[in-house]
């Protein structure tokens, strides 16, 4: 085992304590030569290659358990996005939409998604929490705040050092070890509205023998969450409206879908009407942000437990355990929006369902307009909605169970020489059960009623009536009777889970080769990687009997075999280069290489200057691959539709090669088509076997600076290049392709289906190498301490700057540019200063987000005219203020109080004209504080 000395404990002491990385970098500067030989090699994030400086080529910031605390934060996901380097993908309010993911706390380094950011937990993969049929990422609900140490963040690509993935960068979670004793933590906190509750309990108990140390932690939490309701700014649904002198003003917008039903037609002069569905004046919409959520509530059950035995002078084994049970609470939405002629009756699909205008279920007051109007059955209509309030809000409740066991060996050859081999397993169950929903073919026959010949209406289907069929009343407010609630209300459940099993073993060591600046160092090793993913959506999601959109099941599985090698060659004295690289061998693309290079140069002492490049990939995951195809009715541009007998061109001759296509054109003159069969183009999406790797290039380079005593900083540059970036291909796309294609398929390889009218009923489409992406930013992090007064003064500043972030489609199209915009902000920064004395410290943290934009090529609008925002596309900068305190009660109790927000800078508006606002938030939760001035205390207490 390596031997510990002074300046080793300097170190690591400098590193725990939470000073920068460049700090303890100048701490090591600082050592005699005659001791380096003897300095503790430890294992830095970035290099597998056990080394004595904390420094490396590639730049890494770190967050304290200290910085934790300060923030009060009781999830890993809301710690992260306050980094300047790093952005929620997924989180508790942008996700309140959604079904699968609801409620996960996933996060994106540099903006490049979640699947591009590497998350480890003590430099090894965790598993991902995310369903598979819609992605691949780590949940960081299953990782406790209370178990960690700090958070370290590799602000470059990596992946010859830790494979696919690392192409943003890595973050590398560090949990607690070495407990000896009692610990309980307790903390809770609440909004200056009296809401947002949270609360969470940790226990914690451990000892240390001669020859190990073993631990055993449980712990629950729980955020109570928001609903929209419950902020001023989120309580409407709102948009941008002009005012009579063409200014822009936020106002309310409600539904089309309102509860009392709504019905739209034309009269037989071409004159448009709209009227409830009771056939009295329409009396206006819905307000879907009633039923919304602002912040998912979230529950957390967890235990995790540790043991590491020195076996031998040279041999320790260890084991990690942690189990994680993360749920939503009542996560709603706005009841079923029901659109009775497209989702009953299927018109949008050529369904030739109504019903006939004389049913009894027909109001005489709407018939009479009917019937005036022309109007024989009501699949005539322009528009017969509902909103289902009935049958209560659509409601997600999604319980994530998470299982990891880590086991492994360190064995020392000798004092040089270093083996380590070990395996992770883990797996995310997902169970799904989602609220409020409909059995649409219940529901037709519901609705289709006759006289009993008593004066009782009843279901026509005899079979039906026996299986509790009732009448289906969509005609006017609380029309719909509980009985016919109990009959076509479906549960839906849905499951699924991800599994992960890792198998590794590597060297580490000095070479016996000497440089002119020392000895030469490498690491070498094998990976073997397995990941499963399964996912089933429920009988009733995968036939389509549903209101929500029919989906199919997933099921798939990847392996790698990877093999890695990397060296540490100190060139001379000052200069030192590491490379390294990696050979995996994927199961669906085949062999890839990957590779970093860095350079460390110290021209004069107390500067050094670094650069690197890398070479790195993200290979296609279960969902990229294998995701089941879920159903889609987004808006489809035939490309035929206009073309005539005579119109030229590549399009227009394939169009006309579609025998249904020419024999309309040869009827009718050209091949128009109707406002209904331009609506009625369905369609899936989902995997695709046949994609390939993506691949990056990036570098960066700066350099650390030790000012002078007590001042330090560090400056990076970083250029990233992403080629062949994986994404959902648009369905307009692929009719683009195929039908510009000299080697054209009338079906478009089966992705696009007609019917005898030519019409299009299907557009199929998958994930595909669409993208390439560039970003160029810098990034700056500074350290200054100094004795003051009674105590002592420290500010730390993280900065970055972005200069550019562009994304260009590979098959042809414009770049699109987010510098500036809402969650590209050219600035972000974090300032923290704080003052410790005694048992005594106080600090004050600063969040900057720069002045973006909405929409830098004018793609939002006013709902007034449809043109692009003005006023509200310009969105001014924010600083969040924080306040925290500690005290010291005795070595044994520690007090934590704080305030989150001090001034409770309310969120910018952005709502349902902007590019970045939602439903039920107007505003983007990934930059800006949805909650308010937020009070947080807490205590530990160590027995």
């Amino acid at each position: 085992m390596y031997r510990k000395n002074r300046i080793a404990k300097a170190v690591s002491g400098i590193f725990f304590v939470g000073l920068s990385s460049t700090i303890a970098t100048s701490a090591a500067y600082a050592a005699d030569e005659e001791d380096k030989g003897n300095v503790e090699r430890i294992e830095v994030t970035g290099s597998r290659i056990k080394r004595t400086d904390l420094e490396t080529p590639v730049p890494v910031t770190v967050i304290t358990r200290q910085d934790i605390k300060q923030t009060g934060a009781i999830n890993v996901g809301d710690i992260l996005k306050q980094s300047p380097v790093a952005i929620a993908a997924s989180d508790q309010s942008n996700s309140t939409f959604s079904t699968t993911t609801v409620g996960l706390n996933t996060t994106a380094l540099r903006n490049l998604g979640q699947e591009r950011t590497l998350v480890l937990v003590n430099g090894r993969r965790f598993v991902s929490g995310v369903d598979p049929s819609t992605g691949y990422a780590v949940d960081l609900n299953a990782i406790p705040t209370a178990l960690i140490e700090r958070i370290e963040i590799l602000k470059s690509a990596s992946s010859a050092i830790y494979g696919s993935d690392a192409v943003a960068g890595v973050v590398n979670i560090i949990t607690r070890k070495d407990f000896e004793g009692v610990e309980v933590d307790l903390q809770t906190g609440i909004s200056d509205h009296s809401d947002r509750e949270q609360n969470t309990v940790n226990i914690t108990t451990g000892g240390n023998w001669s020859s190990g140390n073993a631990w055993v932690s449980v712990g629950y939490d729980k955020d109570n969450g928001l609903k929209s309701s419950d902020r001023n700014f989120s309580k409407y649904d709102q948009a941008i409206f002009l005012d009579d002198n063409g200014n822009e003003v936020v106002d309310n917008l409600f539904s089309s879908y309102p509860p009392q039903g709504r019905i739209s037609y034309k009269d037989s002069g071409g004159k448009s009407h709209t009227v409830n569905a009771d056939g009295t004046p329409y009396s206006g919409g819905f307000n879907r942000a009633d039923y919304r959520q602002l912040v998912i509530p979230i529950e957390r059950k967890y235990a995790a437990a540790g043991i590491y035995q020195n076996v031998t002078d040279n041999t320790k084994l260890w084991t990690e355990l942690n189990w994680n049970s993360s749920k939503t609470i009542n996560s709603t939405i706005e009841p079923t929006p029901l659109d009775i002629i497209n989702n009953v009756w299927l018109k949008d699909r050529n369904g030739t369902g109504g019903m006939d205008v004389n049913s009894p279920l027909v109001p005489d007051a709407l018939r009479q307009q009917l019937v005036a109007a022309g109007i024989t059955n009501l699949n005539q209509v322009s528009a017969f909605v509902r909103r289902m309030v009935e049958f209560g809000p659509r409601s997600t409740d999604v319980t994530r169970d998470t299982v990891r066991v880590a086991t492994g060996v360190n064995y020392s050859i000798d004092d040089n020489w270093e083996w380590d081999s070990y395996l992770t397993w883990g797996r995310t169950k997902q169970d799904q059960f989602d609220g409020g929903q409909i059995n649409v073919e219940r529901a037709a026959t519901a609705m289709d009623v006759i006289d009993d010949g008593s004066g009782n209406l009843v279901c026509r289907n005899e079979l039906a009536r026996l299986q509790g069929c009732v009448p289906l009343n969509f005609f006017g407010a609380g029309t719909v009777s509980q009985a016919a609630v109990d009959y076509i209300r479906v549960p839906s459940k849905a499951n699924g889970a991800a599994e992960q099993f890792v198998v590794a073993t590597g060297i580490t060591g000095e070479l016996p080769l000497e440089l002119p600046g020392g000895a030469m160092s490498m690491a070498a090793g094998i990976e073997h990687r397995l990941e499963k993913g399964s996912f089933n959506p429920g009988e009733l999601a995968q036939t389509g009997a549903s209101s929500t959109n029919a989906a199919e099941p997933t099921d798939g599985s990847i392996h790698t075999n990877d093999y890695y090698l990397e060296f540490v060659l100190p060139v001379i004295e000052k200069l030192e280069l590491d490379l390294a690289a990696r050979y995996s061998d994927h199961s669906i693309v085949g062999g890839q290489t990957t590779w970093n290079a860095g350079v460390e140069y110290s021209p004069v002492d107390n500067f050094k200057l670094r650069a690197s490049a890398a070479r790195a990939i993200r290979t296609p995951n279960i969902s990229d691959l294998y995701a089941g195809r879920g159903e889609n009715f987004a808006t489809v541009v035939d490309p035929c539709n206009g073309i005539t007998a005579t119109t030229t061109g590549i399009v227009a001759d394939n169009c006309r090669s579609i025998p249904a296509v020419a024999a309309r054109i040869a009827a009718e003159g050209a091949f128009n088509l109707t406002q209904a069969e331009v609506q009625s183009t369905g369609g899936y999406q989902g995997g695709n076997p046949d994609v390939k790797e993506e691949t990056a290039k990036t570098w960066s380079g700066g350099f650390i600076w030790q000012v002078m005593d007590g001042l330090s900083m560090t400056t990076d540059y970083y250029d990233i290049k992403v080629d062949d970036a994986i994404s959902t291909t648009s369905r307009n796309v692929v009719l683009t392709r195929c039908f510009t294609s000299t080697d054209f398929s009338q079906n478009c390889n089966g992705n696009a289906i007609r019917d005898s009218n030519g019409v299009l009923t299907e557009v199929n489409t998958g994930t595909g190498n669409e993208n390439n992406i560039k970003t160029r930013g810098l990034d700056v992090e500074a350290t200054y301490t100094a004795d003051m007064g009674p105590g002592a003064f420290k500010a730390e500043l993280k900065w970055n700057h972005l200069f550019e972030y562009k994304q260009t489609p590979i098959g042809g199209g414009e770049t699109t540019d987010y510098t500036g915009e809402v969650l590209y902000p050219r600035n972000r920064a974090n300032l923290n200063l704080s003052y410790s004395f005694d048992d005594f410290s106080v600090a004050w943290r600063m969040r900057y987000w720069s002045h973006v934009v909405d929409s830098n090529d004018g793609s939002n609008l006013n709902f007034t005219d449809g043109n692009p925002l003005v006023k509200y596309n310009s969105i001014k900068a924010v600083w969040y203020h924080d306040l925290n305190a500690t005290y010291a009660l005795s070595d044994k109790t520690m007090f934590n109080v704080g305030i989150r927000n001090v001034f409770d800078k309310k969120p910018p508006v952005l709502n349902q004209s902007s590019n970045y606002g939602s439903t039920g938030i107007n505003t983007a939760p990934e930059a800006y504080d949805v909650t308010g001035r937020y009070f947080f205390a807490g205590v530990n207490f160590k027995f």
